[in-house]
């Protein structure tokens, strides 16, 4: 390895550090954003439904503005460039919250608003830049080590920000200067990560490459012909968008009907982290041997059944959250690495671009509608005098059976080999990730998946067994050397 992959490779590493604060707090729907919002200035549900789907609004415009920004961005001009904008979004905010109107929550409601489209725009075209931008600087060859390391040091920089987030949250109950300090932190963070940017050297040959490679809608229409793709991502549809019908709301009714306090929500995340972080070698391993259907029907199952309990909190059981955060952080990462593995063997070869841009625009439009619709239906039951806690009880009810319910595309969807050449779908799995840093894993936020590597056995010493096992005269139309699948 040269002196310059490996000085990116340090860069690469010191930028996922010290963005890690930044990535958890950039989605509304995480607890500490969430506790400002709704606590701080009381926003209403609709609106702060509509506030949450931002992110997922944001990824679901990729299918249609990448073709256009490919002809006027380099990757790593879009990175940084993104970068920057978003940065100075981020310093503003916390430089002008305490000035923002706490009283009128209408006038809050739109600040925050705008804030957000704008914020997550170039959030996620800054993350467009980033995947095609990192597949240039870290050697296909070192990958899965490299990324697994990586995860281990932004797993261990995400339980520390939770814990200084919960220590702030308790010191200043109550007060727009706790959150204020949380954000400076975050930017603080994220403006050390951008300049580390800068300190990354490519290939020239390699330095003015596009963000697409190979035709972009010709690409996206053979993803359209091929069914077993197309009832994955319908299956990611409908997960997505029963998971953010009431994911995103968790937090706002533990704070408002439960009477829990951000601090202690912060510890119920640290909990998920952890369970998180250790389950998911363990998952590894189970998939190994069973393969990945068995790990989502699993892992759905064991957490959906525990997201019943949602329905029995009370004040005087809120105990139980803590166990609850503890087992679900574990079961759900079965979810998104079989989730991740399975895309890795099912996505269409010769489209992995636009297949992997199909899948986030369908999980993001999907994660966009429900907290827009869970919103509105808050808003309008509260202003009829319906009991809210009874609306959040019937969701909390209705969501984990509709959850369970998926489990019934699994049985139409065929889980092929796997492919060497894919041991990496970039962004694939973006909107499950975000969707799960909603409901507490936060470690997710800014974790890179990288699938197991996998050995075919040498040409030779395949045709030396096909030569033992098949009759001396074939016709070519029936080796397996010339099928064409």
């Amino acid at each position: 390895m040269d002196a310059r992959t490996e000085k990116n490779l340090r860069v690469v590493m010191v930028d996922g550090i010290l963005a890690t604060p930044w990535t958890i707090l950039s989605l509304p729907a995480g607890f500490i954003i969430s506790a400002l919002l709704n606590l701080h200035y009381g926003i209403r549900p609709g609106l702060f439904g509509l506030i949450v789907s931002m992110p997922a609004w944001a990824n679901a415009s990729q299918i249609v503005l990448m073709p256009f920004l490919a002809r006027f961005f380099t990757a790593r001009d879009m990175t940084i460039g993104m970068s920057w904008l978003n940065l100075g979004l981020w310093i503003l905010l916390a430089a002008v919250l305490p000035y923002l109107p706490d009283q009128d929550q209408a006038v809050a409601g739109q600040i925050f608003l705008i804030f957000f489209i704008l914020a997550s725009l170039s959030a996620s075209l800054l993350g467009l830049g980033w995947l095609a931008w990192v597949q240039r600087l870290v050697p296909s060859e070192s990958r899965g080590d490299y990324f697994g390391r990586r995860n281990r040091y932004i797993a261990l920089t995400t339980l520390a920000f939770l814990f200084m987030s919960m220590g702030l949250l308790k010191w200043f109950p109550d007060s727009v200067y706790g959150y204020q300090l949380i954000l400076s932190v975050g930017a603080i963070m994220r403006f050390g990560s951008v300049l580390s940017e800068h300190l990354t050297r490519e290939d020239p040959s390699e330095s003015d490459q596009p963000l697409i490679q190979g035709k972009w809608w010709s690409q996206l229409r053979l993803t359209l012909r091929h069914p077993g793709f197309l009832t994955f991502v319908a299956f990611n549809f409908w997960i997505n968008f029963w998971i953010n019908l009431t994911g995103p709301f968790g937090a706002v009714y533990a704070y408002e009907q439960l009477g829990i306090s951000p601090g202690q929500f912060a510890l119920m995340n640290i909990f998920s982290t952890m369970t998180g972080a250790l389950a998911m070698p363990l998952w590894g391993k189970f998939m190994d041997k069973h393969g990945c259907m068995p790990v989502i029907g699993l892992g759905l199952l064991l957490w959906q059944l525990q997201n019943f309990l949602w329905v029995a909190l009370t004040p005087g059981t809120t105990w139980l959250l803590y166990p609850m955060f503890l087992w679900g952080g574990s079961v759900a990462a079965a979810f998104l690495l079989g989730s991740f593995n399975i895309l890795l063997k099912i996505i269409p070869h010769d489209a992995k671009t636009a297949g992997i841009s199909l899948n986030l625009a369908a999980t993001s439009v999907a994660a966009g509608m429900a907290p827009i619709l869970a919103g509105l239906i808050l808003n309008f039951g509260q202003s009829m005098g319906w009991s809210t806690v009874v609306i959040y009880r019937i969701g909390f009810t209705i969501s984990p059976v509709a959850i369970l319910l998926s489990l019934l595309f699994l049985k139409r969807i065929r889980e092929p080999e796997a492919d060497p050449r894919y041991s990496t779908v970039w962004g694939a799995t973006r909107m499950v990730r975000q969707s799960m840093q909603s409901i507490g894993l936060a470690s997710l936020a800014n974790t890179t998946l990288v699938g197991r590597k996998i050995r075919r056995p040498r040409r030779s010493a395949r045709k030396a067994a096909a030569s033992k096992s098949s009759p001396p005269h074939k016709d070519a139309n029936t080796d397996p050397e010339n099928k064409i699948e």
